[in-house]
C-alpha cells in the first residue's frame, strides 16, 4: 500500500515540475497565463483518465492508488480555475459575464460542481456512511469526463489531436467498463 501511494504521489507531482520547467524556459511559452490555464486543464483530464484506467488495467491497479489519482485530477482542476481567475484579475464581474455568456465556461463550472461530492466522499469514513450510494455517486466520474471533453472541445480552435486522443481513451474506458460488467472482473 505504501509503495502504491509513493508511486502515485510521485506521478502526481511530475506535471508540476514540467509546468515550472516550461514556464521558466524563456521563449517557449508566449502567453504564460493562457499556457497555464490550458496545461492544467489537460493535466486534470489526463488524471481523470488515469483514474478510470487504474481499475481496468492490471499494471495500473497494482501500482497506483486510485483515490489519490482522483484527488490529483481535482487538484489540477483547482489550479485550472485559479489560473482562469488570475487571467481575469480576480474581477468577479468578468467571471460572471463569462459564466452567463460562454457555454464552455458553464459546462466547466458544472463539471467542477459535480466533482465536489466525489472529492468530499473520497475517504473511508464517507464510503462507510454512504454505503451502496457511494458507488453510485462515484459513477458521476463518467459524466465529469464527458463534460470535461465537451468543455475542451468548445475551447479548442484548431488543434484537435488531443481531442481525438481523449475520445479514443473514452472509447477504451467504455469498452473495458462493459467487459467488467459482463465478466465481473
Amino acid at each position: 500500500m505504501v509503495r502504491k501511494v509513493s508511486i502515485t504521489l510521485l506521478l502526481a507531482q511530475l506535471p508540476i515540475f514540467l509546468l515550472i520547467f516550461l514556464f521558466l524556459s524563456f521563449g517557449v511559452v508566449v502567453n504564460p497565463i493562457s499556457y497555464l490555464i490550458n496545461a492544467s486543464g489537460h493535466i486534470s483530464i489526463i488524471f481523470l483518465f488515469i483514474t478510470l484506467l487504474s481499475s481496468r488495467i492490471i499494471f495500473l491497479k497494482e501500482n497506483l492508488d486510485r483515490r489519490i489519482l482522483g484527488l490529483t485530477s481535482f487538484f489540477y482542476l483547482i489550479m485550472h480555475i485559479l489560473f482562469y481567475f488570475f487571467d481575469n484579475n480576480f474581477i468577479l464581474s468578468y467571471m460572471i459575464d463569462d459564466l452567463i455568456h460562454l457555454s464552455f465556461i458553464q459546462i466547466g463550472y458544472f463539471a467542477f460542481i459535480l466533482f465536489l461530492p466525489l472529492v468530499f466522499s473520497s475517504n473511508l469514513k464517507a464510503k462507510t456512511i454512504l454505503g451502496g450510494l457511494w458507488s453510485s455517486l462515484h459513477k458521476m466520474i463518467y459524466l465529469i469526463v464527458a463534460l470535461s471533453l465537451i468543455h475542451y472541445y468548445q475551447v479548442i480552435k484548431a488543434d484537435f489531436i488531443y481531442m481525438y486522443f481523449y475520445l479514443l481513451l473514452s472509447l477504451f474506458v467504455l469498452v473495458k467498463s462493459s467487459n467488467i460488467q459482463k465478466h465481473g472482473s
